[in-house]
């Protein structure tokens, strides 16, 4: 389109040329974090600087002429190996803008994941992992019930603590909702959230701050680590004991990807799984039904 149009563009001018390219920039963020006090505005702080990182390939069309190119490569102090000559488009994702249209009678049928038969069947979602250990195989079988699982664990009043490790969610993410209501009825919640986990930063930041308003107790990574687990573990009382549900995923938790990535997910009361678990995402478990609300004393 602004090929098309470069004559308006620059009006009373020559065109001698026009090309597309695209500029790949060095997305590494460097943190020293053994210095860093407060990791999530170091984090912000380096996020600024992304966008002005050093060039690290160019991608051009494959008719650009060498003038044009060295008036490119130059200024960017790339070399010739840094130099990819494209006969196409230059960013193939940008055409999933085409199939966000909507036009119903050019897509195939979209695929219906199925549901498995213990959880339909089950009253709640902790009856059936209760009975049995549930695996998942998305995106064949529905992502569903892992929304469920949080879901039903903010509004069950037996449900005492969620913990929950979160790399990537998503937009509009129903997870970090219900976490939140989790914390608003009284639950004790605790949240780890990646805030290095690569192109999400900004995302995951908003999603710390949106968990702490609401009285998360959030876990900004571990130092000197990348947290890349997904794991969610719920304590419920039941019958004057306490049992622990565990989701386990390969994937994240984000239900759009989840429609298109193939992934695992486990949902057990395995007490083996449970005590692992309690260890990774914290040891203080053994809340009690009078523990202060809303993420106090998580650990």
């Amino acid at each position: 389109m602004i090929a098309a149009n470069i004559g308006s563009l620059f009006p009373l001018r020559r065109i001698l040329e026009c090309r597309p390219f695209r500029i790949t920039r060095d997305a590494d963020i460097e943190i020293e974090e053994d210095e860093a006090d407060d990791l999530l505005r170091t984090v912000e702080q380096q996020l600024r600087k992304r966008r002005f990182g050093f060039g690290v390939r160019l991608e051009v069309a494959d008719e650009m002429s060498p003038l044009m190119l060295d008036f490119l490569t130059r200024p960017l102090e790339l070399a010739a190996h840094d130099v990819y000559s494209i006969a196409g488009p230059l960013n193939i994702p940008d055409l999933m803008a085409l199939y966000k249209l909507d036009l119903p009678d050019l897509k195939d049928k979209p695929y219906e994941p199925r549901t498995p038969q213990v959880i339909k069947h089950a009253e709640t979602i902790f009856d059936a992992i209760r009975n049995q250990d549930i695996l998942l195989h998305h995106p064949y079988e529905s992502f569903g019930p892992v929304i469920e699982f949080v879901r039903a664990a903010a509004i069950d009043p037996h449900v005492l603590a969620v913990k929950q490790t979160l790399y990537r969610v998503g937009p509009n993410s129903p997870i970090i909702e219900y976490l939140v209501e989790a914390a608003e009825h009284g639950k004790q919640v605790a949240v780890l959230v990646e805030l290095k986990a690569r192109f999400d930063e900004e995302n995951n930041i908003l999603w710390a701050r949106r968990l702490e308003r609401a009285g998360v107790h959030v876990i900004y990574g571990i130092l000197g680590l990348k947290t890349h687990s997904k794991v969610t573990l719920i304590v419920r009382e039941e019958s004057n004991t306490l049992r622990r549900y565990v989701h386990l995923g390969t994937g994240n938790y984000n239900p759009v990807t989840a429609k298109i990535y193939t992934d695992f997910g486990f949902l057990t009361a395995n007490p083996d799984f449970s005590t692992d678990c309690s260890e990774l995402v914290g040891s203080n478990t053994a809340v009690c039904r009078n523990a202060s609300p809303a993420g106090a004393g998580t650990g």
